[in-house]
């Protein structure tokens, strides 16, 4: 790169971005293991308690991530991000030292869940408006996007790694690790120096009935569109049958193939496991995001979308039969291929056919509706679990999501969309 360019990168900021942007999905990759090990594990809660956990720490992110963009959208976004930074270190630091004291309890865990889902809820949007303003080249922004993709992807995978390595590092090391970090990510994001919009939002009055107004007008524009109504009950459907079943049922299964504890202490290997687990979903669902980004959508993308969703309710019931560990993880790599197509043709589709003057409203209601499903396929599972055992429960997702993902193919238009 020339020295232009260098500079260019520099004076907006953009390698601290990128820093702040990887250092948060690191953080957060070690979370998506360590959560569980230590509700499940350590605390050896039962499986509806597993749940409810798992819903709060998915609930704050789904209630308020329209107000964390309409903050966003009118505060200085840089602020929010070193401001969620320093909120996060301070909550991983608090986890760690409890963990370390061995004073852990299912209520401060629950605290820790509720606290990362509200961090996250402003976080998100303030970080991702900041992308366009500390570009390089504002008019190659899809250079920028990439390059924090691809940052969010390392991040996210040395995340789990280092979690599959919990018997080696400890889960207090790697929770005060987590929490320098993101102290380091505060200090990046101070660096970065967000060019100016140019523009301010209008003055829309109380932000709860401004929402409430947007919202109204994405859902009549989604009820509208006889291709985007079907694909929002399809991410629905994504939301608590996959989501659901990823954050309670498998993790419940993986733990199953271990004893609790070893040396009479948790059992670490569990760690490792999930660790290995999680990393098989993410590979594969980033290497089929990564094809279709280079090759193009396929002609039959309509076809292509729910079939990628139907061989996910396939595996979630092939999950049920008794199987080698390393069948599960296989299984689950096929799944995040499956789900890398199966997110980026919908996100796609509502791209492609929503109304521009609504677009932004639209797909915030397309993300939502997966979200929102989360946390209630986490506590509906987590109770179900409990009930009948978590390979029997699996059946469940993967039944109701075929008959919707039917349904849809059946009373629809995808089925002909093409490229």
């Amino acid at each position: 790169m020339n020295s232009s360019g260098a500079t260019a990168r520099n004076a907006a900021g953009f390698p601290a971005y990128l820093f702040a942007h990887g250092a948060w999905f690191l953080a957060f990759g070690v979370q998506m293991v360590i959560f569980p090990y230590l509700v499940r594990v350590v605390l050896q809660e039962n499986e509806v308690r597993f749940g409810v956990a798992q819903m709060c720490l998915q609930l704050p992110t789904t209630l308020l991530i329209l107000l964390g963009g309409f903050v966003a959208d009118r505060a200085d976004g840089r602020r929010i991000v070193v401001a969620a930074c320093v909120a996060a270190t301070v909550t991983f630091l608090g986890l760690g030292l409890a963990v370390a004291a061995g004073r852990l309890t299912y209520g401060l865990m629950i605290a820790y869940a509720l606290i990362v889902g509200v961090i996250g809820a402003f976080a998100t949007p303030a970080r991702d408006a900041l992308l366009s303003h500390v570009a390089p080249d504002p008019a190659n922004i899809q250079r920028a996007v990439s390059g924090a993709f691809l940052a969010q992807f390392v991040g996210q995978i040395l995340g789990m790694l280092l979690a599959m390595a919990t018997p080696i590092i400890g889960v207090t090391a790697l929770l005060l690790g987590q929490a320098g970090l993101l102290g380091l990510a505060g200090v990046a994001a101070t660096r970065m120096r967000p060019r100016a919009s140019g523009e301010r939002p209008p003055r829309e009055g109380h932000p709860f009935r401004f929402l409430g107004r947007q919202i109204a007008e994405g859902f009549a524009a989604v009820l509208a569109s006889p291709v985007i109504a079907p694909v929002l009950l399809l991410s629905i459907g994504m939301g608590v049958c996959f989501f659901g079943a990823f954050s309670v049922l498998l993790p419940l299964i993986v733990q199953g193939y271990f004893p609790d504890t070893a040396d009479g202490r948790a059992n670490p290997a569990i760690a490792t496991a999930l660790g290995a687990f999680t990393l098989c979903f993410w590979v594969g669902s980033t290497v089929s995001a990564v094809l279709l980004m280079r090759r193009g959508a396929p002609r039959r993308k309509g076809a292509a979308y729910l079939a990628a969703l139907a061989s996910g309710a396939l595996v979630l019931l092939a999950c049920a039969l008794p199987m080698p560990l390393w069948t599960l993880c296989a299984l689950n790599f096929a799944w995040g291929l499956g789900g890398g197509v199966a997110m980026t043709l919908g996100r796609g589709f509502v791209q492609e056919h929503a109304p521009p003057e609504t677009r932004a409203r639209v797909l915030s209601i397309f993300t939502l509706g997966q979200m929102g499903g989360a946390p209630v396929g986490a506590v509906v599972y987590g109770v179900l679990a409990h009930a009948v055992g978590p390979r029997l429960a699996i059946v469940a997702p993967a039944l109701l999501m075929g008959a919707i993902v039917a349904a849809v193919a059946a009373r629809s238009r995808l089925l002909q969309l093409r490229s």
